[in-house]
């Protein structure tokens, strides 16, 4: 297939993503409103509430969560899942040149670090930086996580070998993040912003665009950082080999398309798809096209790069989950009080309980597939703006 076909076909792909929602939702409109006409809150942008969900249910919360220990196991013993033991000269780790922490690792603990002062000392002031604080909490925690992989690569981290990558992730990030907040309308708000309206509008919307550049290259740090440790860089290179045939590739890309037009319809039933749909159409397309992704060295049985990217954001959405947290106050009758315009909470149906700060426990586990989409995106991104990525040319050659 030739370079303008698979532009074409992976550009009405992501048209298909952003449209099919669309379609659902007025499906939804035409059968559930008087008028046959969105809601004035249906595209509320930041949303301030969310509509009811689904109450809690036990057989819902049991099979996420039967699925959330099945992970937690693969990770801890990869063994019980066909995964066998690696070469122990593969353990083997040459010697890093003993290296300082580099400057950007002490600017960024500065940004973070004075930002989370603020915030979590609940001051109401500078409010400049309270109302723009997610910028310097997020490119903080990246630069801080980039020094430390620095350090333990002695020398060599991204942003050292390549900082023009970095912020063109960053960049990405915008498009890649804000597809989310798109398709959120559509599952009736899984999170919101209940102090938005401390802001205008439109500079909400702003400090969205330009705060979300902060989300992906968290994902490549620290997946960065977990490749440093030694016990966890080989752990998942021997596991079982899958090849997915075409045909069932494009079995799995139908229903991918179907649960998003019909995720709008069926927002309590299907809110998974914001998730998992995206990344797995992106994918498959991507494979169709032998373009690499952190799926394809699971052909070779090499699971690495697709669950360490899964655990990276696992983590980093953990820390985030605990920064956004602690920078508001909860009241005893379930307010909470912040001067944060941008602090977040959730609403989702099904498994509204044993939260983790803001986030429903299980939600977590909706962190992982994100981490890998990440990845999946930046090289979307790349590959449609014919951007040279020294990182993906690596993570190539090494499998």
């Amino acid at each position: 297939m030739d370079l303008q076909r698979r532009l074409y076909y992976l550009l009405l792909a992501i048209i298909g993503i952003f449209i099919l929602p669309y379609i659902g939702g007025c499906v939804w409109v035409y059968f559930n409103t008087p008028d046959n006409q969105f809601p004035a809150s249906y595209f509320e942008y930041p949303p301030l509430t969310a509509e009811p969900k689904a109450p809690y249910n036990q057989i819902v919360f049991i099979i996420i969560a039967i699925m959330f220990a099945a992970v937690a196991l693969l990770y801890l013993f990869p063994r019980l899942f066909g995964f066998k033991k690696g070469n122990i000269t593969d353990l083997i780790m040459p010697p890093m040149p003993k290296v300082s922490y580099p400057k950007w690792f002490w600017i960024g603990l500065i940004m973070q670090a004075g930002t989370l002062f603020i915030l979590w000392g609940k001051f109401s002031e500078p409010k400049w930086l309270i109302n723009w604080a997610d910028l310097p909490l997020f490119w903080g925690f990246t630069l801080v996580i980039d020094g430390l992989v620095y350090k333990r690569n002695g020398g060599s981290s991204l942003i050292r070998n390549a900082p023009q990558e970095i912020v063109a992730i960053g960049a990405s990030s915008v498009v890649g993040w804000l597809l989310f907040e798109y398709l959120n309308f559509y599952v009736d708000d899984n999170w919101l912003y209940p102090k938005g309206n401390l802001i205008p509008d439109n500079e909400f919307t702003i400090y969205a665009v330009i705060g979300s550049s902060g989300l992906l290259p968290l994902a490549f740090e620290c997946y960065s950082l977990l490749r440093t440790i030694k016990w966890l860089k080989n752990r998942f290179d021997n596991g079982i080999k899958i090849i997915i045939a075409p045909w069932i590739q494009t079995v799995i890309l139908i229903v991918c398309f179907i649960s998003l037009f019909l995720s709008a319809i069926f927002h309590n039933t299907l809110f998974f798809a914001l998730w998992m749909s995206p990344m797995i159409i992106l994918v498959i397309m991507l494979d169709k096209f032998d373009i690499w992704t952190p799926f394809t060295p699971v052909k070779q049985g090499n699971w690495t790069p697709m669950l360490l990217f899964a655990l990276s954001y696992f983590i980093i959405g953990f820390c985030l989950e605990g920064m956004n947290y602690f920078g508001a106050t909860h009241n005893p009758d379930q307010t909470i009080s912040t001067h944060n315009p941008a602090y977040w909470q959730y609403s989702l149906p099904y498994v509204n309980c044993c939260h983790v700060f803001e986030m429903p426990g299980l939600g977590l586990l909706g962190y992982m597939p994100f981490g890998v989409y990440c990845c999946v995106w930046w090289i979307v991104f790349a590959y449609l703006l014919n951007i040279k990525t020294n990182y993906l040319r690596f993570e190539n050659d090494e499998n």
